[in-house]
């Protein structure tokens, strides 16, 4: 029997110690992470500075562990959440990821992001089961210090003790699991009635405002359905690691500055299974251009003055799918 690895699923606004002091104190606890998977809009601040801070700050703490960070798992597509349709993709996307690992220990923080993003996390671990709820507190001189630009201004041995408190305490919140109702629920918000489902799940959907006094669904019920059906047609995980999927020419003198970093982060998404390098062309645009057929996008990288034409083979088996996985790699393409 294959042992189950611990995972982190950890909401990220603007302030990145959430994630090491999250961590520290799950190892304080002998709980390794194996992977840790960031949850985020795609605010300008968030993407290019707080999460290259914290996958800084991880390359120097946690690979020698053997741990690994997945910061562009679960982008949002705005950089906030905006509206409850926001809210439904972002949960689309975060359950994927509850769905990829539910045969491991999930764990999660929401101790960063919006209020919203926390509840919609809330649901989803109880869908999935998640192990526990975390949340670290550290004193109110070091919390004070978290932001993105007050960590900015510091000093390499001041951020270190911000990133990395040695005060600090865990709270482990348990979670009262509903994935047995789950087949209930997606029925009864089908408008099955009657004794295919039970009537303590049909009492918990009326509480919960998902179904009305005559069973129907309600709005925000629909809504939850699409939730769950989008998250179980969502397309399988590659199992290849990130740096299998790159398959450009090296030291190829033509190609526009930083590109490597740009497709090595394309990389790091689960749904893309290869990036190919296909040409050089003059154009000022980092873009995705089409969506050529189920299974392929093509893209391209600029550093403002050319730009390098890729062909991403996704693991998508519909048109469907790669429309999901579009939405998931669009928002690395917002210009820095």
């Amino acid at each position: 029997m294959t042992k189950k690895e611990n995972i982190l699923i950890i909401s990220l606004g603007r302030t990145p110690p959430v994630i090491p002091e999250t961590l520290d104190a799950l190892l304080e606890r002998n709980i390794y992470i194996k992977r840790t998977y960031i949850v985020t809009t795609s605010d300008e601040t968030i993407l290019h500075k707080c999460i290259k801070m914290v996958e800084n700050d991880f390359n120097k703490h946690y690979l020698k562990k053997n741990m690994e960070l997945k910061p562009y798992s679960c982008i949002l597509g705005k950089d906030d959440i905006y509206t409850q349709r926001d809210n439904l993709e972002l949960m689309i996307k975060a359950g994927s990821l509850f769905k990829m690992e539910s045969n491991n220990n999930i764990y999660v923080s929401m101790a960063g992001g919006r209020k919203t993003m926390s509840a919609a996390m809330a649901l989803l671990a109880q869908i999935y089961n998640a192990r526990a709820i975390t949340h670290v507190l550290v004193s109110p001189e070091i919390e004070a210090k978290g932001s993105i630009y007050q960590l900015e201004k510091m000093t390499e041995a001041e951020r270190e003790k911000i990133l990395h408190p040695k005060e600090k305490r865990l709270i482990l919140f348990p979670v009262i699991g509903i994935s047995w109702m789950l087949n209930d629920i997606i029925n009864a918000l089908k408008g099955f009635q009657g004794s295919i489902i039970r009537k303590e799940s049909t009492e918990i959907l009326k509480i919960n405002g998902l179904i009305g006094d005559n069973n129907e669904p309600t709005e925000l019920g629909s809504m939850l359905l699409d939730l769950v059906s989008d998250i179980q047609n969502y397309p399988e995980h590659s199992s290849k690691l990130p740096f299998e999927k790159l398959k450009l020419k090296s030291n190829e003198p033509h190609a526009p500055k930083g590109h490597r970093k740009f497709v090595e982060r394309l990389s790091l998404i689960s749904f893309i299974d290869s990036i190919i390098g296909v040409k050089f062309v003059n154009s000022s645009k980092t873009r995705i251009n089409e969506d050529n057929s189920a299974g392929e996008i093509s893209c391209q990288f600029s550093d403002g003055n050319k730009a390098y034409v890729f062909k991403i083979i996704t693991t998508a088996k519909t048109k469907g799918q790669n429309k999901m996985v579009r939405k998931y790699i669009e928002p690395l393409f917002h210009k820095k």
